[in-house]
């Protein structure tokens, strides 16, 4: 198996040199990545993990999101390889039978799909967003701008899910009798049962508004990226979706 550090390596020397595009360097991970992740061993993952963040955390220390060209490069096809192992852990995660089928339960597990759905469609947006802002320094304008629209569409998709919404309208869980014992021992805790139920149904209020807060950010991201690559229309979809979340311009 090719070692996808020399892969990496090669392709940013590629792409820096123009003897390839950016997007057919991508295209070549993709290809490597089909062949080649049923033979990634656990400490391989870890490994490649470790390299992508000490890359993230020397940025940070210099004070710049990015190194040089060839730091730029290498640090979006990592971070396309991490995006495909994130996607093929999805796919590969087992199912789950839940055996509790009241309404608070399914109200919940509605929810809780939601806020996967958006948290993926956020780190997939954020991935889309870094490889068009890559291909600025490739003069690939007509790249920038399709990255860009791949980010805001996949944020299109998860806003109409209104996370808030489905938060509120998660009814009180069904509180399980207490024997004597048990209303004893709350009694002399000062606890209520009820609001132990009540904090339950906070805590995922507080869960989707976090959450929808990240989907905010990230659209006002792609109103940044639009107008700096100077593209109304782009601008004008991402303002639109702020809207739609309730932000006012």
């Amino acid at each position: 198996m090719p070692n996808i550090e020399v892969l990496i390596d090669t392709l940013t020397n590629d792409v820096i040199e123009r003897r390839q595009s950016l997007d057919d360097a991508l295209f070549a991970l993709q290809s490597w990545f089909d062949h080649n992740v049923e033979l990634m061993d656990d400490d391989e993952r870890v490994s490649f993990s470790n390299k992508l963040n000490a890359e993230k955390d020397a940025a940070q220390r210099d004070g710049r999101p990015h190194g040089d060209d060839a730091s730029l490069v290498a640090s979006v096809l990592r971070l396309h390889i991490m995006r495909l192992l994130y996607r093929y852990d999805e796919r590969h995660q087992p199912a789950t039978h839940p055996l509790d089928d009241s309404p608070y339960e399914r109200a919940r597990r509605r929810l809780q799909s939601a806020l996967r759905e958006t948290e993926i469609a956020i780190n997939e947006a954020r991935v889309d967003t870094a490889i068009a802002n890559a291909h600025t320094i490739m003069d690939d304008r007509s790249a920038n701008r399709r990255w860009l629209q791949d980010a805001l569409t996949r944020l299109q998709t998860v806003a109409q899910k209104d996370l808030v919404k489905l938060a509120n309208a998660v009814p009180m869980p069904n509180l399980p009798p207490l024997n004597p014992l048990q209303r004893a021992g709350f009694w002399i805790l000062g606890i209520k049962q009820e609001e132990i139920g009540r904090r339950n149904l906070q805590s995922l209020k507080r869960l989707a508004e976090l959450q929808n807060n990240q989907l905010i950010e990230m659209a006002h991201l792609l109103v940044e990226s639009f107008s700096a690559i100077e593209d109304p229309i782009g601008t004008k979809q991402a303002m639109t979706l702020l809207t739609e979340l309730g932000v006012e311009h």
